[in-house]
C-alpha cells in the first residue's frame, strides 16, 4: 500500500445501512390470517347467539331436577319440563302455530320426527304426556330424572339453523 494514500482525500460516500423494515403494509399472508380470525369470530358469534334458545331451554330443565333435590314435587317439575319442551319446540320450528295446536301421539310423534330416536314414542317419552297431569306425590322421582334426561337429549339433538 502507498504511504502518501489517503483514503479521506477519495471522493467516496459513507456506507449508508437500508432503513428498518417497516411493520406496514403487512404481508398479504397476514392479511389472509386476519380474514380467517375475523370471519371464525362472526360464525362463532352468530352461532353462539342462535343457540342460546338451546342453552336456556337445558338450564331450565336442570333447575328443575336441582328443585327436586331441594324436595320440590316431581309433577310440578313434570308440567315445568313439559312447558320447556313445547315452548323450545315452537322457538326452533320456523311455523310455531303448527307445534303449538299438537297434543297427545301426534305431540310425541313431532318430538320423535326430528331426533333419529324413538324415544318419545316408548315409555321414557311418554312420560312427557302423562306425568304433569299426575296428582302430587304420585311421580317417581326415577320416572322424573328418566324424563328429564330424554327432554335434555333432544334438545341437544336440534340442529342449529342459521
Amino acid at each position: 500500500m502507498n504511504p502518501n494514500f489517503d483514503p479521506t482525500q477519495m471522493p467516496l460516500r459513507d456506507i449508508h445501512l437500508p432503513d428498518a423494515v417497516s411493520w406496514w403494509p403487512i404481508a398479504f399472508g397476514w392479511w389472509v390470517l386476519a380474514s380467517i380470525v375475523v370471519i371464525c369470530s362472526i360464525i362463532f358469534v352468530i352461532r353462539f347467539y342462535i343457540c342460546r334458545h338451546r342453552r336456556v331451554a337445558c338450564r331450565e330443565i336442570q333447575k328443575s331436577i336441582d328443585a327436586i333435590n331441594v324436595g320440590q314435587d316431581p309433577v310440578l317439575c313434570a308440567q315445568e319440563v313439559s312447558t320447556i319442551m313445547r315452548r323450545f319446540a315452537m322457538t326452533v320450528n320456523k311455523q310455531p302455530q303448527t307445534v303449538a295446536g299438537l297434543v297427545g301421539e301426534e305431540w310425541l310423534s313431532y318430538l320423535d320426527e326430528l331426533w333419529e330416536q324413538k324415544e318419545f314414542i316408548n315409555d321414557e317419552g311418554r312420560r312427557l304426556l302423562s306425568a304433569p297431569y299426575k296428582v302430587t306425590g304420585t311421580l317417581d322421582l326415577e320416572e322424573f330424572l328418566k324424563m328429564a334426561s330424554v327432554c335434555i337429549s333432544w334438545i341437544k339433538a336440534q340442529p342449529v339453523r342459521i
